[in-house]
């Protein structure tokens, strides 16, 4: 005889609990990470400079330096994140790994060459040579408020979840972390970073692959999984809808994605900094041909254990009956609940989050030191000596992270509110993506110039947190399109006061109604018809995500634009010319193509040296600008003695 309830359904949660076999992994990954450290901090042949401590001698080898750049975009975040997406939009989420193409043709050709060229330390000191101090200084602080409020935004999100499901606390495992972490990154400087992201890169590829393994095998294997996200459309590929609140398509994610990659690796100090620790241009491309392979495969992993997930909850929904309180728990949850019988497993799993998190602050705490200490130390300080700023910078990076770790009370407040994965999306589009529109616009044009750049990025900073907030606010108000595909629980086991019993698909429409107010088979509206007479700023908020890096670049590349122009016209031939050293070679060549050389020589210097950070190359181009006539052995000597 089949039972109904008329109050809401309380669902059975599965009795999950976190053996000794876990924390032994949690805490070898973490004395792992420490020793490699301390091992570069005191017993490495060489970390006595500043340039040593925050560029690795500019002497890697290409293996550390690849596995290095995948971690940076591997973080906890996105090991928790990206196969929900596929669990609850389908396959589309996929075709991002195709964005990667063009991302590292762009970057291999036009970005990277020129800081390989210049040989910088600190990335915004580009800012300074192409066109003023005082915008290398904003865009400074830009990108250490960024660093500075992301650090515990991704530490925070992982280890709440880890809380939640496994029992972990998230005061320990935060403390945990960035102990580790500022140790590490404080003692051995970019070679412990490098090298601890080698080991951790390996960890969370274990981690991934011993998920999909044991998934596979417990869900019924291939055909299984296949067969129950084909029946709710999650394996449709080629959505080819122009609209831009369709979250996932083939152009969004293929060609607009792609500029948030770029402002991702073209952008930020971390990567800069990982493109120059290398010996050559010729391995630096190597490395980023390698770092294309290894983030294909990461998302190809994660859209597998995307569809595994919904193999094994396709009639038992963790987040439509509350078993989970968000979306990003859900992998931990089936970890701990399917998984947890395989000996190690559950330990894996911990100890790949808990990687992405340390490869993240890690590398966010060394590049805040060398933006701190190349941007405002050395300008305050000219006279300390490599030895000195050694010092310095070490002790930045331990202040750093511990500022750092003084935000997560505040993370954790906001996150009462927010939900951590917009939160981190807010941070990183709103912030990165400008930058990337600067360094662009400095780049590829040499008729751009001061002001119209400040404009065009501090209006676009503005704009893109406007739509991010925005975004947000709307979805928390329930004013956001609804795109899930079906979700159902009709499967799951139900306790109410009196006795337990299991609801079979033919009470699904029933038990449906108690969460979503309607029958599992019209659970997915059209959201198109449904938002039709939304508002204009409603339907600027809906925008996907993918869309506000891409805000954040147009707007500040198109203003900036435009702003140049005018000023440009007022001036009239008062603009500088542009060494031709801080220009990109394509567009360089593609200008003289158009216009000819006679045209271009009205706006590139292509007499004086080239721009660059090595110390000794420095000196001589201050001797030239000066007019003195020092020989260059005389700087070689002054500069070693200094």
């Amino acid at each position: 005889m089949e039972t109904y309830t008329t109050d809401k359904p309380e669902y059975q949660k599965p009795d999950i609990q976190f053996a000794w076999t876990e924390y032994i992994f949690f805490g070898a990954v973490l004395v792992a990470s420490l020793g490699i450290g301390v091992y570069y901090g005191f017993f490495g042949k060489k970390n006595k400079t500043n340039d040593e401590f925050l560029m690795a001698g500019r002497s890697m080898g290409m293996l550390p330096v690849t596995l290095s750049l995948i971690c940076s975009f591997v973080s906890a975040i996105t090991m928790l994140g990206n196969p929900v997406e596929i669990y609850i939009y389908g396959l589309q989420f996929t075709f991002l790994a195709l964005s990667f193409i063009p991302m590292t043709i762009a970057l291999m050709y036009i970005y990277v060459p020129v800081y390989f060229r210049l040989q910088l330390t600190s990335a915004y000191e580009y800012f300074e040579w192409r066109f003023s101090r005082r915008l290398r200084v904003i865009i400074s602080v830009i990108a250490i408020l960024h660093l500075i409020f992301y650090m515990p935004t991704t530490v925070f999100g992982p280890s709440l979840a880890l809380d939640q499901v496994a029992g972990i606390s998230t005061t320990t495992s935060c403390a945990a972390i960035f102990i580790v972490c500022i140790a590490y990154s404080s003692l051995g400087g970019l070679k412990a970073v490098l090298w601890t992201d080698a080991l951790q890169a390996a960890v969370m590829a274990v981690s991934l692959i011993a998920v999909v393994a044991a998934g596979m095998k417990e869900i019924g294997g291939f055909s299984v999984m296949w067969e129950r996200a084909e029946a709710t459309n999650r394996t449709e590929l080629f959505d080819f809808d122009i609209d831009p609140r369709k979250r996932h398509t083939f152009f969004t994610s293929t060609i607009y994605a792609m500029f948030g990659w770029l402002a991702l690796f073209a952008a930020t100090q971390a990567q800069i900094q990982r493109y120059n620790s290398v010996p050559t241009l010729s391995q630096s491309r190597k490395t980023l041909l390698f770092n294309m392979v290894g983030l294909i495969t990461v998302i190809i992993l994660c859209a597998w254990i995307g569809l595994i997930l919904f193999g094994k909850y396709y009639d038992c929904d963790p987040i439509g009956t509350k078993m989970v309180k968000t979306a990003d728990q859900l992998l931990p949850f089936f970890v701990m609940e399917v998984l947890g019988k395989y000996p190690g497993i559950p330990g894996i799993f911990v100890a790949g989050l808990t990687c992405g998190s340390l490869s993240t602050v890690s590398s966010a705490l060394n590049s805040l030191t060398a933006i701190i200490t190349e941007d405002f130390v050395k300008f305050y300080r000219p006279g300390y000596t490599e030895e000195r700023l050694a010092v310095i910078s070490k002790t930045i990076s331990t202040v750093s992270g511990i500022t750092a770790f003084g935000l997560v009370p505040i993370i954790a407040e906001v996150n009462k509110t927010v939900p951590i994965l917009p939160l981190a999306a807010l941070i990183n589009g709103s912030l990165i993506g400008p930058i990337l529109g600067a360094f662009s616009l400095g780049m590829f044009f040499p008729w751009t110039e001061e002001i119209g750049t400040l404009l065009g990025l501090l209006i676009s900073v503005v704009l893109t947190l406007f739509v991010g907030v925005g975004n947000i606010l709307a979805g928390r108000n329930g004013e956001l399109p609804n795109q899930n595909l079906s979700l159902r629980t009709d499967g799951c086991l139900l306790v109410n006061k009196t006795e337990r019993f299991h609801l079979f698909d033919t009470d699904a429409e029933k038990n449906s109604q108690f969460l979503y107010g309607k029958s599992t088979d019209t659970y997915v509206p059209d959201w198109k018809l449904e938002s039709a007479n939304d508002s204009f700023l409603i339907k600027l908020f809906s925008m996907s995500y993918i869309f506000q890096p891409v805000v954040g670049v147009s707007s500040c590349f198109i203003l900036g634009m435009i702003f140049s122009g005018i000023i440009v016209a007022l001036k009239k031939n008062r603009i500088p010319k542009v060494n031709e050293s801080l220009l990109s070679q394509p567009f360089l060549k593609l200008w003289k193509n158009l216009f000819g050389q006679k045209y271009l020589d009205k706006w590139v210097d292509f007499d004086s040296p080239p721009y660059t950070g090595n110390p000794v190359e420095k000196l001589k181009r201050k001797t030239d600008k000066f007019e003195t006539r020092f020989e260059i052995s005389t700087i070689t000597y002054n500069y070693v003695k200094e």
